[in-house]
């Protein structure tokens, strides 16, 4: 289910404050989010080691385990059953929209290794490995950091990364599969169960062809420059781009192909097409103010465009209140807005004879809000625990709230 970019918005609040200074620590934290009153619920345990090896180096490493489970919206056929993988010719009385039970697992470990050179530059090299039941990805990453002025007030940073991924993709009623074969076993999707040796080319189902393994790959660069304005605050600007190609369509996601054949109508229900490649490219400005001597911001604003149509903007502000030595409370909004996708199509209309199809609501034209609350407490000097509470609301089509709880040992 590709898990990693259902979760990512709950955990981009815990990393706001990861980089900011090197030190020894081991850092736990949970995270739930609940979509729809249940609908959707993933449960994400993860822990986090950094060690510095001296001055020059600093090992981090982290692992997570991701467990999710919930219903999906997509297209189906009702006389055969409520599942993603009912795609048929059916009579349009047949075609349904609802929610597709599913549930899966991830387990991510990354792993980055910082060296610090004589005239304080900093090279970071890492890599990340995700596994789930249908997808894989291995990612190598490096950032190098240099500081323009011996005061250290000025920075500029590039980064990149490559990402191989392997996707498992159920055929029935997909044009992008090669050799699909509809047998006397039945095209079930539950036949993309491993074998017991656990084996990646095991994932698929070489006896009724029913699921056939595509590859992803995404190239991302960064470019970044930091000024420090006054003591209490910062500027920072960057540029982005990436390039994804391969199968990039959701190997759960359906649209409907009305073909109205002869005076019976009919319509026939087939796995979303996405376009095989998607450039993007964007710009953040961030500004990061002490306001008083117990008051901080951080204010960002994100402009992204890409080749398939969307153009988004989004403006996140977040506070943070130092109530007392030992707890800092924090608070922040964020609002995010898109256009849809040229082949993005909704519940209203069925697709023709168009290439390019998906009903996928992540493709719409839609405007959404967040909102988060969050509270550390230092129990000593080495070791503190965190809460948070978001809210996230996609206008006119879901909400969600994310809990975090945590604790990191200084040592």
């Amino acid at each position: 289910m590709q898990l990693k970019s259902k979760i990512s918005v709950a955990a981009s609040a815990l990393l706001i404050a990861s980089s900011i200074a090197a030190e020894d620590y081991v850092s736990v934290q949970y995270i739930q989010y609940d979509e729809d009153s249940g609908r959707t619920t993933v449960m994400s345990p993860s822990i986090e080691v950094s060690k510095d090896f001296g001055a020059d180096y600093t090992l981090k490493a982290s692992f997570v385990s991701d467990s999710i489970s919930g219903a999906s919206p997509t297209w189906y056929d009702s006389s055969t059953g409520a599942s993603a993988a009912s795609r048929d010719e059916t009579s349009i009385g047949s075609v349904r929209y609802g929610d597709i039970e599913y549930n899966d697992n991830r387990l991510a470990s990354t792993i980055m290794l910082t060296t610090r050179f004589v005239s304080d530059d900093e090279l970071s090299v890492g890599y990340a490995r995700s596994y789930e039941r249908d997808y894989s990805s291995d990612e190598i990453n490096l950032q190098y950091l240099h500081f323009l002025d011996n005061s250290k007030n000025r920075s500029i940073s590039f980064g990149a990364s490559y990402q191989q991924n392997e996707v498992l993709v159920y055929c029935k009623g997909n044009d992008a599969c090669s050799n699909y074969v509809d047998t006397d076993s039945g095209a079930s999707a539950a036949s993309r169960d491993r074998d017991d040796d656990d084996d990646d080319d095991d994932r698929r189902d070489g006896s009724s062809g029913a699921s056939e393994s595509f590859d992803i790959t995404v190239v991302s660069a960064e470019v970044g420059y930091t000024q420090l304005l006054t003591p209490d605050s910062m500027l920072k600007a960057s540029l982005f781009f990436a390039n994804e190609s391969g199968y990039l369509s959701n190997p759960y996601m359906n649209v409907v192909r009305d073909y109205r054949a002869s005076n019976s109508y009919t319509a026939t229900i087939k796995a979303e097409n996405k376009p095989d490649t998607r450039t993007s490219y964007g710009a953040v400005l961030g500004y990061v103010s002490a306001l008083t001597n117990t008051v901080a911001s951080n204010t960002s604003y994100r402009i992204y465009k890409d080749n398939w149509g969307i153009f988004s903007h989004t403006i996140d502000t977040k506070l943070y209140y130092e109530l007392s030595d030992s707890l800092t409370l924090g608070t922040g909004l964020r609002y995010y807005t898109q256009s849809a996708a040229d082949f993005y199509n909704g519940k209203k209309d069925f697709f023709t004879t168009e290439v390019h199809a998906s009903s996928d609501r992540r493709m719409s034209s839609f405007s959404a809000f967040g909102v988060m609350l969050s509270a550390e407490y230092k129990l000593s000097s080495a070791l503190s625990a965190n809460i948070g509470y978001n809210y996230y609301e996609q206008i006119d089509i879901f909400d969600a709230s994310y809990y975090t709880i945590g604790a990191k040992y200084k040592f």
